[in-house]
């Protein structure tokens, strides 16, 4: 083997080992940035439940389906958020959800009517933080399958094996080992990354909420109704 041969054999080494470090990195790139996206899923599934013990708890202050219902309408909400996981509590756990809730007021009425509008203000902030993580999550979602989408176009087996093959002179069984086609085709399918979907279930959307300041004319008149100091 002369000198030039050294050198060529040298450099095939060199590519091959470039082409299995790229499709290593790349790897943990796309698995990282797919355990991440977990994580924001699992984050956001979290702040929906404590969101939904906050729509409990203003069920519960209000008091009777009746005002939950005239609530709904005045938030345009068709479906009620968590009232069927409100409704399956025990009377004493559906009282232990404002256990902890601070009230304020000189009368009961006006400690009524704080207590409903603390309880709606926390709970529309958050429905505008879950609204936020919501849209960021999908914006992460759809350029982690971008990036596998590349990544599976990017290190096709059979494109590898063949760009193998092409630097051994043709030889088969310089990358694959002498596989049958169907052996490469389930290696090379076991190789790729599959695009990531979320349905409404594993990622549900937030309700859409008004600021207090919005309804708080229509709110004030619907506790009116319900209360009689």
């Amino acid at each position: 083997m002369d000198d030039v041969d050294k050198v060529l054999d040298a450099l095939k080494v060199h590519i091959k080992k470039e082409i299995v470090d790229n499709y290593f990195a790349d790897r943990v790139y796309v698995e990282e940035d797919t355990e991440l996206l977990r994580q924001e899923v699992q984050d956001y599934v979290r702040d929906m439940a404590s969101l939904g013990q906050r729509f409990m708890a203003l069920y519960q202050a209000l008091g009777s389906k009746e005002a939950c219902a005239r609530m709904m309408a005045v938030l345009k909400l068709e479906a009620w958020p968590f009232y069927q996981e409100y409704g399956k509590l025990s009377p004493r756990e559906q009282q232990d959800l404002l256990k902890d809730t601070r009230r304020h007021g000189l009368t009961d009425f006006r400690r009524f009517r704080h207590l409903v509008f603390d309880l709606y203000e926390r709970l529309q902030q958050e429905s505008v933080l879950l609204h936020e993580a919501y849209a960021k999550i999908q914006t992460h979602l759809k350029l982690l399958n971008e990036d596998v989408n590349k990544f599976n176009l990017s290190y096709d087996f059979g494109l590898i094996a063949a760009q193998m093959e092409a630097l051994d002179g043709g030889r088969e069984e310089s990358m694959s080992g002498g596989l049958l086609a169907p052996e490469r085709e389930e290696l090379s399918t076991r190789m790729r990354f599959k695009r990531q979907k979320l349905t409404d279930e594993q990622l549900p959307p937030a309700p859409v909420l008004p600021p207090l300041a919005e309804i708080k004319g229509e709110l004030t008149a619907l506790l009116d109704r319900r209360y009689t100091p």
